[in-house]
């Protein structure tokens, strides 16, 4: 695994934005901290996996940025949901949960496979 710092550091930039937009799109609702920064840490762990990871072996890069795209749009659509219905603190706990556990599941299984 090869990690590009500058890379790293532009998704970090990246998912603060978002992070920054679902926190204005939220202002007035009570849960506005819990939808940013669960969005920024999905959306940061994910661009990640898109912009700055690398892996060696037989096609190991292009299978995690496929399952990283996958995953941050799950989210993105995700957080763009919650963010129009109102926010149910379970329920939105719960789906983005299952969401990033299941990215880092499929994302461990395809770099173990690659080994």
């Amino acid at each position: 695994m090869k990690t590009n710092f500058v890379m790293l550091l532009i998704a970090l930039a990246i998912a603060a934005l978002i992070a920054y937009g679902f926190y204005s799109g939220n202002k007035n609702d009570e849960n506005v901290w819990l939808i940013t920064i669960a969005s920024g840490i999905i959306v940061f762990v994910t661009l990640s996996g898109i912009l700055a990871v690398s892996f060696e072996g037989r096609g190991g890069t292009g299978n995690v940025r496929v399952v990283s795209i996958l995953f941050f749009i799950a989210s993105i659509i995700s957080n763009i949901i919650f963010s129009f219905v109102t926010l149910n603190t379970v329920s939105y706990i719960i789906i983005n949960g299952i969401l990033f556990l299941l990215y880092i599941l499929i994302g461990y299984g395809v770099v173990k496979a690659l080994k």
